[in-house]
């Protein structure tokens, strides 16, 4: 497996203790604690890299248009997202771009990066120009291009069928729906066009080198065939920009559906080839010749009969065609008709492998949402993926310049925030039990808590554990202190149990155990009224208040003391979803047929009326000036962010169809959001992007994982 992408691969061997020690101090050596191991850093690693996140298909990948040199791409999938692939050799992750399911996609170098043109379902299209500015970095840095411009917008009362982007990036061949052919400007201005009386073409293929165009007419048959005129036309774009035709047109015959791999152009637009017909366990390719004096001739490849085989011209003269069987491609050569075996991708029932592309020695194919990339002269290949999407945790630290995101499939992660802070670093976990939560401790420490109930606290810069306990199981919530001073576990059980810890020392101390049946409990930095020290509190099923401080915990209350300790809520006072640190309580009621948020701070009840949908959750900021509140609407999850002064509304965003963590930063500056299709951390005020990441390592390896074919089909949430 290869990971280039990496700019500090730390693989840590964590050690386990054998036994839970929550007092005894942890040094260097104690045989308690297995010293740990930093392998696996990278040797090009001497100066950290820096790169930016990309983003992860989260549908199987429908559709693939290769730039004419073979080594980038825009790809769509299942779910709508597109992705432009800067290189295809994993140098660079892929990112999103701004359009939602297109019909038709072209890319092209340009001048300081790419231009794309790109169709969408309407008929209406987008001119972007996508920069490199990794160009004026150190390349040493991988950076990825980051600048995307909306050139031009071309509106759907003229739609169009497909659009070309020509080699440099600087004009567009497009086909329109009323069957014209036009040349655009990247501005959208058509500076040339052809339009004949019953020339209708449907599609059109371009040469690599975009002087000439093949302009398609399909005409279905009585048996089922269809017959293609195919009509060779000219570009011009320097002088005075023309659209002509190029000599008179070819008649081939295919009993299989036009698409990009089923027909394809040769990249000098000499000749053309064609999927005709299968004769049993052979697929017969029609080679069209636009030359003069060159006569058509047919050539067969080896297929069974219902795997389609698709073809793409990898050089003028060099055809491959690679089917759907999982054994091998064939390279054809023209000249001879001679064919050699090459790489092929696995064979993948859910797309019958029409999702293909061809460019300069280059065969590029969807292995569900991953990218299966072959170099047809060394006959080697390689995928292109994330090995997860979905983030069951995060957390941010105190300092605001680290952030630890955990993914099903392992492991912890931890990168700067924003940019800023020390190179990522890799921590391994159990398979077995995985981590459900991560939170920060202070700015060196990170907490996690697996499935199990385990929790460990490690120096996460070298991995070094630290200090370890457990709950056994049945962990409903995790929350830390904002000075890093307490850990409170709340676990489902009969009796609904909570287990706070004291942090000092980088030790646990505890557990206290509150056995009180709360369904909802919370840390306080000072309690409310009578209550100033309380450090704890818990709302029990039958909707009673119990507030603990921290000399009660520690005395080891009994049942009877727990009990005593209930407050009723006042007549007609609505029971709170949550408090803060200084007691207020937040929660939801109605107001005749609306549903209403509501802060009561014990003087006053302030409230706001929420609009469409309800609210689920409610997490007050460590500093109380703001909320968030999940909403749910129609089929989504909405993430609001409120001033809890005036009960403005801040912000929103769609968490897709469910979140699995929700985290404030300790000063109130950040909110992160682990969700299924990734994971986003936004400035609190205005809901600006801090950091984003919907696919956790990328790599370059030999074979794609089991995974590949899984995909969520949702929306990221790191697309608008």
């Amino acid at each position: 497996m290869h990971r280039r992408t990496r700019p500090l691969a730390l693989f840590l061997a964590l050690g386990l203790a054998p036994s839970c020690r929550t007092d005894a101090p942890v040094r260097p050596g104690d045989p308690a604690v297995a010293e740990p191991t930093v392998k696996g850093v990278e040797a090009e690693t001497a100066t950290p890299k820096r790169r930016r996140p990309g983003v992860a298909h989260s549908g199987a990948i429908d559709k693939i248009v290769l730039a004419a040199d073979g080594t980038s791409a825009i790809t769509s999938d299942l779910a709508g997202g597109v992705r432009l692939w800067p290189a295809l050799d994993g140098t660079f992750e892929p990112i999103a771009l701004p359009i939602r399911s297109p019909q038709s996609m072209s890319l092209a170098r340009a001048d300081g990066g790419w231009t794309a043109f790109l169709v969408d379902a309407s008929g209406g299209a987008s001119v972007l120009a996508i920069g490199d500015d990794a160009q004026n970095q150190n390349r040493n840095q991988n950076h990825s291009p980051t600048q995307i411009r909306t050139l031009a917008q071309l509106p759907p009362f003229a739609p169009l069928f497909e659009g070309h982007v020509l080699p440099g990036g600087k004009h567009i061949v497009a086909l329109f729906r009323d069957h014209t052919i036009r040349l655009l400007d990247t501005a959208g201005k058509e500076v040339a066009r052809l339009e004949e009386r019953k020339f209708r073409p449907s599609t059109m293929r371009v040469s690599a080198d975009g002087r000439r165009i093949v302009a398609v007419i399909s005409t279905p048959d009585a048996s089922g065939a269809t017959k293609l005129e195919l009509q060779p036309l000219a570009v011009v774009t320097e002088g005075t920009p023309a659209l002509r035709r190029d000599g008179p047109p070819k008649l081939a015959t295919s009993t299989v559906a036009v698409g990009p791999s089923t027909l394809t152009l040769a990249p000098d637009g000499s000749r053309a080839a064609v999927v005709q017909r299968s004769n049993g366990t052979r697929w017969e390719i029609g080679i069209v010749e636009f030359g003069e004096g060159k006569a058509d001739h047919q050539v067969a490849v080896t297929a069974a009969a219902h795997t389609v085989p698709g073809v793409g011209f990898v050089s003028a003269t060099r055809l491959l065609a690679s089917a759907n069987d999982g054994s091998v491609s064939w390279l054809l050569e023209l000249g001879d008709d001679s064919q050699y075996p090459r790489s092929a991708p696995p064979q993948d029932f859910s797309t019958q492998l029409r999702v293909q592309a061809f460019a300069a020695d280059h065969h590029v194919a969807a292995h569900g949402n991953w990218l299966y990339v072959a170099k047809v002269s060394t006959r080697a290949h390689h995928f292109l993926g994330y090995r997860s999407l979905q983030a069951n945790s995060l957390a941010i630290s105190p300092n605001g310049t680290s952030i630890a995101t955990v993914y099903p499939q392992g492991p912890v992660w931890v990168e700067p925030l924003s940019g800023a802070g020390e190179a990522p670093r890799e921590l391994p976990t159990d398979p077995f039990s995985g981590v459900l939560r991560v939170r920060f401790v202070d700015d060196d420490h990170l907490l996690t808590i697996d499935g199990m109930g385990g929790v460990r606290m490690l120096d996460w810069r070298s991995g070094k554990l630290v200090a370890e306990t457990g709950v056994n199981g049945s962990v409903r919530s995790i929350q830390v202190d904002p000075t890093g001073t307490m850990l409170l576990v709340d676990r489902q059980s009969t009796f609904n149990d909570s287990r706070l810890f004291e942090i000092r020392d980088h030790r646990f101390h505890g557990p206290y155990i509150v056995a009180d049946t709360a369904y909802r409990t919370g840390l306080l930095g000072a309690g409310p009224g009578a209550h100033q020290d309380a450090v704890l509190w818990t709302l029990d099923s039958a909707n009673r208040l119990r507030f603990y401080t921290m000399a009660e915990l520690r005395s080891d209350l009994s049942d009877e003391a727990v009990k005593r300790k209930a407050i009723d809520l006042a007549t007609g006072q609505v029971a709170p979803l949550t408090l803060d640190r200084t007691g207020r309580q937040y929660g939801v009621r109605w107001n005749e047929n609306r549903m209403e948020i509501f802060i009561d701070d014990g003087k006053q009840v302030r409230s706001r009326p929420v609009g469409e949908g309800s609210v689920n959750e409610i997490h007050p900021s460590a500093d109380g000036e703001r909320f968030l509140a999940v909403i749910q609407r129609a089929a989504a999850m909405m993430v609001a962010v409120f001033d809890s002064g005036d009960l403005a509304e801040r912000w929103t965003m769609s968490s897709g169809p469910f979140h699995s963590d929700l985290v404030w930063s300790p000063d109130g500056a950040y909110v992160g959001i682990a969700a299924q299709t990734g994971a986003v951390v936004r400035h609190a005020e205005s809901g600006d992007i801090a950091y984003q990441r919907c696919g956790l390592d990328f790599q370059v390896t030999g074979t794609a994982p089991n995974t590949a074919l899984s995909s969520v089909n949702q929306r990221t949430i790191c697309e608008p």
